[in-house]
Order: structure tokens, then sequence, then C-alpha cells
């Protein structure tokens, strides 16, 4: 027992020191709050479907749960996008961060886009200072979009 006892203290002084000022592991972990939300055609025109001032907030626990909602600003109905109504696009689920992409992917547990339900979404980001961009390239109607979501950190 008291072999034990002597080694604590070192092993406690070590394990602070080696993570005292490590980067956070998961860098999304927080309130997120949407500032951005466009699709670009290549070749075309930017398209808006949750308005130019859409509003929107992106949870993320430590724990690995996620919470998304976002909605057009004001709520009328836009361009079809899934979403049911149109104006309000919502899920959550769980997720994990992958920093190698970086990226996160969500198990889709419940929302209103019907085609997420019970499957995994995966989005790539960057974040720089308390922005978040999320980016996405899709094929939709046999053109292809760039989309971009740009959000801003509220709390930590």
């Amino acid at each position: 027992m008291k072999r034990f006892g002597l080694f604590a203290p070192v092993l406690l002084m070590s394990f602070g020191a080696a993570h005292a000022g490590a980067p956070d592991p998961n860098p999304l972990v927080g309130a997120w709050e949407l500032q951005q939300y466009v699709d670009v055609p290549e070749g075309g025109l930017p398209v808006y479907a949750l308005g130019e001032q859409p509003t929107g907030l992106m949870v993320f626990t430590a724990d690995g749960h996620v919470s998304i909602s976002l909605m057009r600003n004001p709520p009328t109905n836009g361009p079809d996008n899934g979403c049911v109504p149109t104006w309000y696009c919502s899920y959550f689920g769980t997720y994990t961060y992958d920093p190698s992409g970086p990226s996160w992917t969500t198990y889709v547990v419940g929302g209103n886009i019907h085609d997420y339900l019970g499957k995994d979404e995966r989005r790539t980001f960057k974040i720089e200072g308390d922005t978040l961009t999320i980016t996405d390239t899709y094929s939709d109607d046999g053109k292809t979009y760039h989309g971009q979501r740009v959000l801003r950190r509220i709390s930590r």
C-alpha cells in the first residue's frame, strides 16, 4: 500500500502537466447561432432557402448530443428543402467529432427532415475564432451546389 502512496502524487502531477494548456479536444462543444445559410449552384446565383437573414441554433454537448434548429426569417414558405414545414428545419441525435477532417457525424434520432431520420449525416467544417463555417457540395436535379452555413459561438 505504501508504494502506491508514494507514486500517486507523481502520477497526478504528470497527468496535470501533460494536459495543462492542451487544446480543446472537441471545439464544437457549445451553442452556435446561425448567421448565414446559402447554397450556390455552379454557374448560378445564390439560393437562400431560409432567407437572407435566417435564425437558428446548434448545440453540441460534451457527452455527444446535438440539437440543430434552423428557421427562415421571416417564417414564410421558401424553396423545397426537405423540411416540413419548409421554413423550419430541425433535427437532433448523437454525434461524433473527427479532428482529421475536421468533421462531425450526427446519428439522427428525430426531427422534421424525413430523409435524415435514422441515418448518419456528416458535416465538414472549420472554426476561426468564434466563427464556425460548415461547407458541403451536393447534387440536386442534375445541378451541383456548394452549400455554406456560417455560425457564431454564443456559449461554451
